[in-house]
């Protein structure tokens, strides 16, 4: 299982959401899980993938890094 982590400032939040949800159905990726932790103006979102093939395309898409 790879987790992949993206920042975003809380104004750009509800975008970046919507986008990964987007790209995630264009996909056709089985999500296992998705978490949130604040710190200041940024949030931190860690998206965990099963399959490390899609992990990496979504990295790349939302400029993510890994965490795991």
């Amino acid at each position: 299982m790879r987790v992949i982590e993206v920042m975003a400032t809380r104004a750009a939040f509800g975008d970046l959401m919507a986008d990964m949800r987007q790209w995630l159905d264009r996909n056709e990726c089985p999500l296992v899980r998705c978490e949130t932790e604040r710190g200041g103006i940024r949030i931190l979102v860690k998206v965990h993938f099963e399959d490390n093939a899609l992990a990496e395309r979504f990295r790349q898409a939302f400029r993510g890094s890994c965490a795991g």
